[in-house]
């Protein structure tokens, strides 16, 4: 469960995140506070530069980087993302379904967290070298599961 190694060779890189509603999004700093919305109940689509890897219990489970979408609501802010679903994925053949958090900084710790500061944002997304893979990847995943994706 987890990312191929050769996910490694998009440190310093950028890859598109793709936010998908999943179980909805929220602030972990301050839970009565909505997130901000722009489609259908998420965030739209930016790009993040890729800061660093991290593995748990030896495999490569996510990255952190920080948002470059002008323009964007969360533009300038830090993300940690990692994998959710059992398998092992890529930035695009097989793009990983991840939880993401978004902060105002460099998320610490063996597994990467925002320690404080605001706000402090939690959801889910795709990930892919591009936001092209991320739609084609979605469009096969739903020819496969008969459209009940």
């Amino acid at each position: 469960m987890g990312l191929e190694e050769s996910c490694n060779s998009y440190l310093g890189g950028l890859v598109a995140v793709k936010p998908v509603y999943g179980w909805g999004w929220s602030r972990l700093d301050a839970p009565e506070i909505p997130v901000p919305a722009e489609v259908n109940g998420v965030p739209r689509p930016f790009h993040c530069r890729i800061q660093d890897f991290f593995y748990f219990r030896g495999e490569l489970r996510g990255a952190t980087g920080r948002i470059e979408e002008s323009g964007h609501t969360y533009d300038g802010l830090w993300a940690v993302f990692y994998t959710r679903l059992v398998g092992t994925y890529d930035f695009t053949n097989n793009l990983p379904h991840c939880d993401i958090q978004i902060g105002p900084g460099v998320p610490v710790g063996e597994w990467p967290e925002f320690g404080h500061g605001s706000p402090i944002v939690n959801g889910y997304c795709f990930v892919g070298a591009s936001l092209m893979r991320i739609i084609e990847n979605h469009a096969r995943m739903l020819a496969k599961a008969g459209g009940a994706v």
